[in-house]
């Protein structure tokens, strides 16, 4: 098995940049340690279950809205809007007012309720509101919808079709000028239903619609593909805008079983520009992929984003199943258990986006997974924080952590008390949710859902556990530099009194942000946590909300988020590297000012420390003893004056 070493940083101005904001105190703070939980993502999911159609359904109208700051645009029973990547859920109409898509529901019928009437729900903001909405799109039950806009006007929704066996990808298509939507059902592969869609649209000309979703999990009532795949990727492209389909249940080179034999519901996204299409992959045990095709669809490469260990790719954790630290082949430094046997990975809820340059961003949740009991299931670490960028620029196995969940009291820790239960059950990180588009100029905006440690549910059996909140970055260079997280569920786009007791999750963000303002839909609950995944809380109405924040809101840079380039006159190096007991640190100095050493780990904390007070100019050497770090990637920087050189410690 190969050697290597998790998360190598590639772009070391970042352990700069994250150590010196304040508003962190000088990292994202980490949660105190928390036991691992069960890792349910794998078993069946509550969302096929269904009845007939009632004869006369009660719709659920919206609730007065003269009390709140955001927008109501519908209300849903349904309240897990998505297991993991967030589809494309908003755009912009002909008349550039925004269109939201949402997962309907009206049934109360709690844990065993059928929700007969689920399908996608649809609304259209004209005259400064949105008008009530009693009834889904689709003439059948569906779930779980995507929707896009093509460049000739032409709206697609997909959805998989319940009602039936095997379960379809089902599609729902309104024309330039039309008002009634038309309806059809992708090709399944022979014997195999499929679930979970995703759409995105591109070509020379607008008219490109790519659909991509898994065959049934054993889970949820299907076989292993081929016998060997629970949960096979299959990619359909329409060249017609939809009418007709030219690539039909394909399978994506190195997507098949040699390399992936389970992929959960919602672990994979898609994003299109132009003629770049890009496919990318959250699996929990296995690693996090991207592919990528600059010809629409025909042809694709492939990019390890998070490369896991070999041996373990593809575990299922079931009875008898173990493993060791050869297993994983390394030392994480970072790992929340003693052992080093929690294994890094994403937390399935990623977000894809391909820039007008076809470089592709790539944001998901830090998670953990660990299975130290060969008698029980997987288990993953709900206090884990911390919110992890890559683009193309770094290439393989190099990721950053950008953004997490946030110190607000001060102590320099994400103070969480009352453990694991006081997190309401996402199966994700504490910041998580990605959303993502980008703007005409390449500004790239995104949007997150965190939890807030200062926010606390008072009532029912979720008393004491902790809120999330909406948060919003962006970047003007293509993901070099980032802003500081701006709070959105926030004055003046939250009504203050209600701030304390509102849960935002599952936002959503159009791929192409137009003109000054950035539309945000989100499902907001009274309750942390989901009835429908984890069964936190009874059946109860929540509500889509919408509201538009000013780009110039968003901060561009603050402080330490627009720092100096690394000089490269200082030509820092270090040499033996790798090493394991000492270092001898070179760089040409300038005059005789004071001059610092530092060491960082990959989480931006400052592990080692040293002051030269006199240096001298030229080059100069000095002995930087490394025994006592843990084996592992680190960022060595020495800084003299206004100027800094940084490079890369291999600890082995």
């Amino acid at each position: 098995m190969k050697a290597k070493y998790l998360c190598t940083l590639l772009c070391f101005a970042w352990a700069g940049v994250l150590l010196a904001q304040t508003k962190f105190s000088g990292k994202i703070p980490a949660a105190q340690d928390l036991q691992p939980a069960p890792y349910l993502k794998t078993t069946a999911l509550p969302s096929e279950q269904y009845l007939p159609e009632p004869e006369n359904p009660s719709p659920i109208v919206n609730p007065a809205v003269s009390y709140r700051d955001d927008e109501v645009v519908a209300i849903t029973t349904w309240d897990a809007q998505s297991y993991g990547c967030m589809p494309s859920r908003i755009f912009a109409n002909d008349e550039g007012n925004p269109v939201a898509t949402w997962i309907y529901a009206t049934d109360l019928g709690g844990a065993a309720g059928t929700f007969a009437e689920r399908g996608t729900g649809y609304n259209v903001r004209e005259g400064g509101s949105w008008p009530l909405v009693s009834s889904r799109i689709e003439a059948i039950r569906t779930g779980f919808p995507a929707a896009a806009r093509l460049s000739d006007g032409t709206e697609i929704a997909v959805a998989h079709y319940t009602p039936s066996h095997p379960y379809k990808i089902h599609v729902s298509r309104k024309g330039p000028g039309e008002t009634t939507w038309t309806e059809s059902d992708l090709e399944n592969p022979a014997g195999v239903g499929c679930l979970w869609p995703r759409v995105a649209v591109g070509g020379q000309n607008g008219k490109t619609v790519h659909v991509i979703a898994i065959s049934t999990p054993t889970a949820n009532g299907g076989a292993l593909y081929q016998g060997v795949v629970n949960g096979q990727l299959f990619y359909w492209r329409s060249t017609d805008g939809g009418l007709t389909w030219d690539k039909k249940q394909t399978v994506i080179p190195g997507l098949d079983s040699s390399k992936i034999k389970t992929l959960a519901a919602d672990s994979y996204t898609i994003d299109v520009n132009g003629e770049t299409v890009g496919v990318a992959i959250f699996p929990d045990w296995n690693d996090l992929l991207f592919f990528k095709s600059y010809d629409n669809g025909d042809s694709w490469e492939q990019t390890t984003v998070v490369d896991f260990p070999d041996a373990l790719e593809n575990y299922a954790g079931a009875d008898g199943d173990s493993y060791t630290i050869d297993d994983i082949g390394y030392i994480d430094p970072n790992t929340p258990d003693t052992a080093h046997l929690a294994v890094f990975s994403s937390d399935g809820f990623g977000s894809l986006l391909i820039d007008d340059g076809a470089q592709a961003h790539i944001w998901f949740g830090r998670m953990y997974y660990i299975d130290t009991d060969p008698a029980a299931n997987t288990f993953y670490y709900p206090g884990m924080n911390g919110l992890c960028y890559w683009n193309e620029t770094y290439g393989p196995d190099a990721i950053s952590i950008i953004t997490g969940a946030l110190d607000y009291n001060g102590d320099t820790a994400l103070t969480i008390t009352g453990g694991a239960a006081a997190i309401g059950p996402y199966y994700n990180s504490l910041s998580s949710f990605a959303t993502t588009g980008i703007d005409e100029n390449g500004v790239i905006y995104l949007v997150y859902s965190a939890l807030h440690e200062s926010y606390r549910s008072d009532w029912g059996a979720e008393k004491d556990q902790y809120y999330r909140h909406l948060y919003a970055m962006k970047t003007t260079d293509y993901g070099t530099t980032w802003s500081d997280p701006y709070e959105l569920t926030a004055t003046p786009y939250i009504a203050e009194e209600f701030i304390p007791f509102i849960e935002s999750v599952w936002p959503a963000i159009p791929r192409r942000i137009s003109g000054d303002k950035l539309w945000v839909l989100y499902q907001q609950d009274g309750i942390p946590g989901t009835e429908r995944w984890g069964a936190n809380h009874a059946a109860s109405e929540n509500s889509i909300n919408w509201f538009e924040v000013p780009t110039d809101d968003i901060p561009a840079f603050v402080g330490a988020f627009d720092p100096p380039s690394a000089d490269p006159a200082f030509d820092l190096a270090l040499s033996p590297n790798p090493a394991s007991s000492t270092v001898l640190l070179s760089a040409t100095f300038d005059g005789s000012a004071p001059a610092q050493v530092e060491v960082f780990d990959l989480m931006g904390n400052l592990v080692q420390q040293y002051r030269l007070p006199q240096n001298g100019t030229g080059r100069q050497a000095l002995t930087l003893p490394v025994q006592q770090l843990q084996a592992g990637t680190y960022a060595v920087r020495v800084t003299q004056g206004g100027r800094f050189g940084i490079t890369k410690l291999l600890k082995i």
